[in-house]
């Protein structure tokens, strides 16, 4: 009997919470109490669950990253998504504004480039408005 894709993702996530509550167990045993905490164990997590070479692809694919053909919406997702990888490049909103547009085509870039727009949801909302006007052109 085989099992569907929707059992093996469930089996996959109940393996993986059991996984989970054994590191933190083990980790709670063994580390002093003033140490332990929700920031240490997902430290600890991804030291040995997410390899650092995969870590360095994602951030460097962040980096790397432009709209080309992809809708503003599109490229906000990816790009949102791409940088919990690269926190400590974008590690406040400014930043992240800023990495944002470097990213953008450049019709879009420079409609918008001028508003020094430091607030994402308030960038995002003009790169839209500027995209859409494109559109219609």
């Amino acid at each position: 009997m085989f099992c569907t894709l929707e059992d093996c993702l469930r089996c996959a996530i109940s393996l993986l919470k059991v996984e989970a509550y054994l590191s933190w167990d083990t980790l709670s045993m063994v580390t002093l109490n003033d140490r332990v905490s929700w920031d240490f164990f997902q430290n600890e997590f991804k030291k040995k669950y997410v390899s650092q070479l995969f870590i360095n692809r994602k951030k460097k694919e962040f980096l790397e990253l432009k709209q080309g053909n992809q809708t503003v919406i599109e490229y906000e997702r990816e790009f949102v998504q791409l940088s919990k990888y690269a926190r400590n490049i974008v590690s406040n909103e400014e930043e992240m504004c800023l990495r944002f547009k470097d990213g953008l085509n450049d019709d879009i870039r420079m409609a918008v480039v001028a508003l020094n727009l430091q607030e994402f949801v308030e960038l995002l909302e003009r790169v839209q408005q500027v995209e859409e006007i494109c559109k219609n052109k």
